[in-house]
């Protein structure tokens, strides 16, 4: 697992953390309102590289994931594999 992904899993569990233990205080409610905002871009992430995915081989669902939680990082991997860098 790269260095970025490692820091994006840290990031989302930070901001849980958060958005867990601190409700309804300020930082609770920014640590929510940017994992909203991080699913939608991932989200859309998701439906750009779909067909990359598909095309790249391997579990479809799991490349999916893969480029829903880390979005642009994983798909750089993808492209790595192919040799497309």
């Amino acid at each position: 697992m790269s260095v970025g992904k490692i820091v994006m899993i840290v990031l989302y569990v930070g901001l849980a953390a958060l958005a867990i233990t601190q409700g309804d205080t300020s930082a609770g409610i920014w640590a929510v309102r940017v994992l909203v905002i991080l699913a939608v871009v991932h989200l859309i992430e998701t439906a750009v590289f779909f067909k990359f995915c598909k095309a790249a081989g391997g579990s479809l669902g799991g490349n999916l994931l893969s480029v829903f939680l880390f979005g642009v990082l994983h798909v750089k991997e993808l492209k790595a594999a192919q040799g497309d860098s």
